[in-house]
């Protein structure tokens, strides 16, 4: 709520008034009588004198009367009344909304230990990381900075304040709001140098409104965020533009050159071209919205010509190969996560139900393709899948991965299918290769804000880790080694808003 200052107005008005008596001199008889009934006299009298009723008849007569003038001041006072509430972390009587920016991000903001406790891989700040400890994808991704994240303050008390989702209704855009089905930033491309074809673009959307705290005093801040990440499988969207266009950038348009049309950011990004070839207004490359006009979202980020994105342009859908669901815990304090050994693998993360054990095809729960557990397959019942119940029959045709250990407390049987998927493991064990087969502790730090209460902007750090699920395409679960872990620090700039 907005406050501001109200002055008291008192207006004093001085008046001062002649007031008039009038006594009648008591005549009885009244010296001349007058017409009219007594209390209605309306007849006329001599100078001095006044047609009234006589306080000793009942008559009217004409009598003598006396005028005395009196003095007197009346005074008036005008106020209004102010009532100030009681402020929370500086605000009457409480902020409403806590906002997140995403920033570039510099040095690093976690570790990768082995289960020795020697760190073997510093995490970036503003890095995204994934997978198993084969993962052949470089890594870390670029997270998009200027991305922007409202919630409620729900209610405040001392420091500590409750946070809850705004819906776009009230932030004026599904691109900054907290509920189910907003945005969560800018579309984020994942290049992979080392296979182009498996690049993908994701774009993060909410599953479960925003929920958490934040304390105004120390800026420690925790949001529960869950999230889906979209996943378009686009490769390179314009092989001619050096680097890889995994997602719909929105810049300039190279004006000649082996690029002639195709996107840049500069000069260089016109191979072939004179200098000033990189030029015209920013415009959609790639896409349905190919060549409309946009307003990037993000800054220019790496060597590899994939920003800036903006959600001005969407990628192509027939690319959509299905999306992820992220638990999305993200903290401005410390977090960590230490693999087990389960089902025979060491250094598991993020376990979810896997064939290995009963018909050794190595399926995850929920996979369809040609030779895992389906109803298909069946020729009798537990032939030749513990889920089978006869020809063409059975449990076998489940819809969905089974987690079974996310990285904490123990790990949970699985037993669907009759016991079809009865290991608990990641693709490969560890996290964030290539040559993370060791890794057992995986800890990310953030950094809280500081004293909120004066409305001003300062700089935070967010992190989260969490377990990604297989997509079921082969092609990018082999590259990106999922199921696996994730993690990722998000530095930015948190402020109270009024």
């Amino acid at each position: 709520m907005r406050t501001a200052s109200q002055a008291v107005l008192v207006v004093m008005a001085f008046l001062c008034v002649a007031i008039t008596t009038t006594a009648a001199t008591a005549q009885t008889p009244p010296a001349i009588p007058c017409s009219g009934a007594f209390g209605t006299c309306l007849g006329s009298c001599p100078a001095g004198q006044q047609c009234i009723p006589d306080p000793t008849t009942t008559l009217c007569g004409c009598v003598t009367v006396t005028t005395t003038t009196l003095s007197s001041t009346t005074t008036t006072t005008s106020s209004v009344t102010t009532t100030t509430l009681a402020a929370c972390c500086g605000f009457s009587p409480k902020p409403s909304e806590l906002s997140f920016t995403t920033s570039i991000g510099a040095g690093n903001c976690g570790t990768v230990q082995n289960s020795a406790g020697t760190v073997t891989k510093q995490l970036a700040c503003g890095g995204l990381y994934t997978g198993g400890g084969s993962n052949s994808v470089p890594l870390p991704y670029a997270v998009p900075d200027m991305g922007n994240s409202l919630t409620g303050v729900s209610s405040c008390s001392g420091s500590s304040l409750t946070l809850a989702n705004l819906t776009s209704a009230q932030t004026g855009s599904n691109r900054n709001c907290t509920s189910v089905g907003c945005l969560f930033g800018p579309p984020l491309p994942i290049p992979n140098p080392s296979s182009t074809p498996t690049s993908v673009c994701v774009i993060n959307s909410v599953t479960t409104d925003a929920s958490g705290a934040s304390d105004c005093s120390s800026g420690a801040s925790s949001l529960n965020l869950p999230l889906n990440s979209e996943i378009f499988l686009d490769g390179d969207l314009f092989p001619n533009a050096p680097g890889i266009q995994v997602c719909p950038v929105c810049n300039k348009t190279c004006s000649a050159g082996t690029n002639l049309n195709g996107p840049c950011n500069t000069d260089a990004d016109c191979p072939g071209a004179a200098s000033g070839s990189c030029a015209g207004s920013t415009r959609c490359h790639g896409g349905p919205n190919d060549g409309m006009a946009c307003t990037p979202a993000d800054s220019i980020v790496g060597t590899l010509s994939d920003f800036p994105t903006t959600h001005d342009c969407p990628p192509p859908a027939v690319n959509d190969i299905g999306g992820l669901p992220i638990a999305f815990a993200l903290t401005s304090g410390t977090t960590s996560k230490t693999a087990q050994a389960i089902s025979g693998q060491l250094n598991v993360f993020c376990g979810f139900c896997r064939d290995v054990n009963a018909a050794g095809t190595g399926c995850f729960e929920g996979d369809s393709a040609p030779g895992c557990p389906t109803n298909s397959g069946c020729i009798g019942a537990g032939n030749p899948f513990n889920c089978c119940t006869g020809v063409g029959a059975g449990s076998c045709d489940q819809t969905a991965p089974k987690p079974c250990f996310i990285g904490s407390g123990s790990p949970t049987a699985c037993t669907d299918g009759n016991g079809s998927w009865p290991d608990c493991e990641q693709r490969n064990p560890g996290a964030f290769g290539p040559a993370g087969g060791g890794a057992r502790t995986i800890t990310e730090t953030g950094a809280p804000a500081g004293t909120l209460s004066d409305g001003a902007g300062h700089a935070s750090t967010l992190v989260s880790i969490f377990c990604i699920q297989p997509t079921f395409n082969a092609t990018v679960d082999a590259a990106g080694d999922l199921p696996g872990p994730g993690a990722v620090s998000l530095p930015g700039t948190a402020q109270l808003l009024p």
